[in-house]
């Protein structure tokens, strides 16, 4: 097992947008999927921070350059995680900020890039924006793994923590087709998970996706870049909702 030696730690950063409602970034109201994935990640001895709904903001995941603060938020951690609403290489966020409502794949997101350069690791849980319609749009990353979907989902509330703890023994990869699959009530088979893998060749796209595990703290380091190569794992259901 390659596992991964950093200062301090592993780290996390998590916005979450569950109310929609009036406050300028209309939207469905969605369920609260991440403070139960925040608290095993305590547990289990990683730091970081979760921001929910007037907090969570959509400069967060924003380079600095182009005026946001993701050199301190979402590019600053090993795992950065959005929870709301999303569409092909896009997330929604809830609550308007200077007359912004989403965060689009480029030009504004490069995760493991530019400023904060120190994300290794996203989790998209959001309609759509893996959608493999938009894929080249998540080239511009420097990250080892994306988390997130190609059609919009139904995710329970402690999915993404159930799919993190299985990561102990699992792959990433396959942890997070497997348990993100289904939606609430089991063996709908109605979701179309995603994971998304980078690598130096492939070669070594292949073996970071058959390595890298969050929870096992397997392939926790930076990744290397830039990275030439991509693959990926996925349950596919269709695109629906995108």
């Amino acid at each position: 097992m390659a596992t991964a030696s950093l200062a301090g730690g592993p780290n996390y950063w998590i916005d979450e947008s569950t109310d929609f409602t009036g406050n300028g970034c209309e939207n469905a109201d969605l369920n609260d999927v991440t403070s139960s994935l925040r608290n095993r990640l305590d547990a289990d001895g990683w730091t970081g921070t979760r921001w929910s709904n007037a907090n969570a903001w959509p400069e967060d995941f924003i380079e600095r350059d182009l005026g946001g603060i993701d050199h301190v938020a979402g590019d600053a951690s090993t795992l950065s995680v959005y929870a709301g609403h999303g569409n092909r290489a896009l997330i929604q966020f809830g609550f308007q900020r200077a007359g912004r409502c989403t965060v689009s794949f480029p030009p504004s997101t490069r995760l493991g890039t530019q400023g904060g350069d120190r994300a290794a690791y996203a989790m998209w849980v959001t309609s759509c924006t893996a959608n493999l319609d938009s894929l080249s749009r998540h080239f511009d990353q420097a990250i080892r793994q994306t988390f997130a979907y190609h059609n919009s989902p139904s995710v329970k509330d402690n999915q993404p923590r159930d799919f993190y703890e299985e990561t102990n023994n699992l792959r990433n990869s396959r942890a997070w087709i497997e348990e993100m699959e289904d939606r609430p009530g089991w063996f709908t088979g109605d979701n179309s998970p995603i994971a998304l893998t980078f690598g130096l060749s492939q070669a070594h796209c292949d073996w970071v996706q058959n390595t890298a595990k969050l929870r096992a703290q397997s392939l926790l380091s930076d990744a290397p870049a830039p990275d030439a190569w991509y693959c990926y794992t996925m349950f596919d259901h269709g695109s629906s909702g995108c």
